[in-house]
């Protein structure tokens, strides 16, 4: 077993015991709000979680998946903006997340300080782009 699939194991287990009866990798994954085809491959190793479902698993059962996975830890705001992304829904996130590329991409091919008048214009005007209005 991988250190991963023992870490979701022992979490499956303490979550288990937390509910009063035995419970199924299915209802697992429901309070994971995972798919269960995921879980499944996470437990018996043959995959990993990213994106949205890493996310997801390090606010339910704690940040220190980045450590079992090696990835670094979210930080301060972006930890909470991490939390709060998966709450929007599904169109609004991929709008959003196109801003926010198209953005740091403007900035940095332009080799702007993102806190320059220029850059913050910039920004201004990509979000609008995407649909988002920003005042000052």
């Amino acid at each position: 077993m991988t250190k991963l699939s023992e870490w979701i194991t022992e979490k499956y287990q303490t979550w288990e015991k937390s509910q009063g009866k035995p419970q199924s990798y299915y209802a697992f994954s429901r309070y994971l709000d995972v798919p269960h085809s995921d879980l499944t491959l996470w437990i018996s190793g043959n995959s990993l979680p990213e994106g949205d479902d890493l996310v997801k698993l390090a606010n339910r059962l704690g940040a220190e998946i980045y450590d079992i996975l090696v990835k670094p830890r979210p930080v301060g705001q972006l930890q909470t903006m991490n939390s709060a992304f998966l709450n929007l829904p599904a169109a609004f996130r991929e709008r959003l997340n196109n801003a926010i590329i198209e953005a740091d991409q403007a900035i940095n091919q332009h080799h702007l300080n993102p806190e320059s008048i220029e850059a913050k214009q910039r920004v201004v005007r990509i979000f609008e782009r995407w649909g988002f209005k920003i005042s000052s």
